[in-house]
């Protein structure tokens, strides 16, 4: 796995490395042309020198200034040495400095130079070594040297010596600086990266049953604000989420205790003596109607658990809604009968995509819940609506409402907005039921109050739009 710190320490070192070379080589080529220019200059100067005090001169007479300018010199000194020839103008040799074992080489070069009335430069190989010339047209000082050349030159192993020198300590001093900046950048890296371990540190501390506690390091400083900011939000949302589901877990065991319980009872009593016929059918009449509420509370907290784990329908078909609803529908009308209350279905065909059985259960328990608190000779009304994009499905009783501070709930599991209601009348999960049906075929369930009974609109894409 790749360190953060490690790259940013290398990329610090690349820097630096990259900066260095950089500097060193333009400064190497800076120097280079310095001292390449200050050789040119001092052969030029002894050039024009030796060329001035030979003016009166001719031929073989011509002498140099050996002790002073040319001699060779003993010692380390001995690199300064500088060589100087005169040549005729058709390149003939004529005089040489005593310093010389034998003639200077005349560039070509130069030397068409020389023959125009210019001074030629050349840098070239003699006697195995590298030298700079110089070659000085002495009709530039004298009408009596027209025809005379003056060839001043000097070694370049001294230049080309301080640049190797040169470049080794640019060499040496780029290394360093490497090293240096890789060091630096690795301690800067670790400094900066010192509140994301604090940060971490502080997360990592924060468990199942310590949500409450927050992230505070370093949440006044800019760089790291949003980080503890994004923390602490995931914090909330973990904790509201683990304390819905410690709810949702113990409203889940109380409403499972109770059938259990009862068929307990009921098992153990039976069992106290010998019943008649009649005395068990009874019983396991009883022990049936406790296992149909437990096989519906276990399917709809089934239906809750994959509705939070955002599984995918179990099938999809497109649906005719209306006739959908008819069918449920016509299924409450017994119960709504036993009750003395109406139930009127209108609209048209309006084609959904979805589970019919899902579907079939949300229109179940809204219509359910419109049955149950419809009063006597009231009516429950269902509008079955829709448009190019929806299907509209609107229930509609005539019961005293739902108070307002209850609002809030009506979707909240295990609520049940009378308390006093026998649990056998329901779990409280009818419209979370619905709600998590509704979402699941991406629609959605909403309460649009209280208008002589409550009102609920079920708003489910049409085929072929979602």
């Amino acid at each position: 796995m790749r360190s953060f710190r490690v790259s940013i320490a290398l990329r610090m070192a690349l820097s630096g490395l990259l900066l260095f070379v950089s500097v060193g080589v333009a400064c190497n080529l800076a120097l280079r042309s310095i001292l390449y220019s200050q050789l040119d200059g001092t052969l030029l100067h002894l050039a024009e020198v030796e060329a001035e005090a030979g003016a009166a001169t001719t031929g073989s007479d011509f002498e140099f200034h050996e002790g002073v300018l040319l001699a060779a010199r003993e010692g380390p000194a001995a690199e300064l040495t500088r060589y100087a020839q005169l040549w005729t103008r058709d390149g003939q040799p004529l005089v040489r400095s005593r310093n010389m074992p034998a003639d200077l080489e005349l560039p070509a070069g130069a030397l068409l130079a020389a023959q125009r009335g210019h001074v030629g430069w050349a840098t070239h190989a003699w006697r195995g070594r590298s030298i700079r010339s110089v070659v000085y047209p002495l009709r530039l000082v004298g009408a009596a040297h027209g025809v005379h050349l003056l060839q001043v030159a000097a070694p370049t192993e001294p230049v080309r010596g301080t640049l190797s020198q040169f470049a080794l300590l640019v060499a040496a001093v780029t290394v360093l600086a490497t090293a240096a900046a890789y060091a630096m950048g690795w301690r800067l890296a670790g400094i900066a990266l010192r509140p994301t371990r604090e940060i971490t540190e502080q997360a990592e501390a924060v468990e199942a049953g310590t949500l409450s506690e927050r992230i505070t390091a370093h949440a006044g400083v800019v760089e790291f604000r949003r980080l503890v900011t994004v923390l602490n939000a995931m914090l909330n949302r973990l904790d509201r989420a683990f304390q819905a589901q410690r709810r949702f877990t113990a409203d889940a065991s109380h409403e499972l205790r109770g059938p259990l319980n009862v068929l307990r009872g009921d098992i153990e009593v039976t069992l106290k003596r010998e019943r008649s016929p009649a005395e068990y059918r009874e019983t396991l009449e009883r022990f049936r109607e406790e296992v149909v509420q437990l096989s519906r509370l276990a399917a709809d907290l089934l239906g809750l658990a994959r509705s939070d784990a955002g599984l995918p329908l179990e099938q999809r078909a497109e649906i005719d809604l209306y006739a959908l609803t008819s069918r449920v529908a016509e299924r409450y009308r017994p119960f709504a009968s036993e009750r003395n209350v109406r139930i009127q279905v209108t609209g048209t065909s309006a084609a959904v995509a979805g589970d019919p059985q899902l579907l079939e259960r949300v229109l179940a328990n809204l219509i359910d819940n419109a049955v149950k608190y419809s009063p006597a000779d009231g009516a429950v009304r269902v509008a079955v609506q829709h448009d190019e994009r929806s299907v509209i499905v609107t229930v509609r009783d005539e019961g005293p409402g739902i108070p307002s501070e209850q609002v809030p709930h009506l979707f909240t599991r295990f609520f049940r907005g009378d308390p006093a209601r026998p649990r056998a009348e329901g779990s409280g999960l009818g419209l979370s039921i619905a709600k998590a049906g509704a979402d699941a075929h991406g629609g959605a369930l909403e309460f649009l109050g209280d208008t002589r009974g409550a009102v609920f609109r079920l708003s489910l894409p049409a085929a072929g739009t979602s």
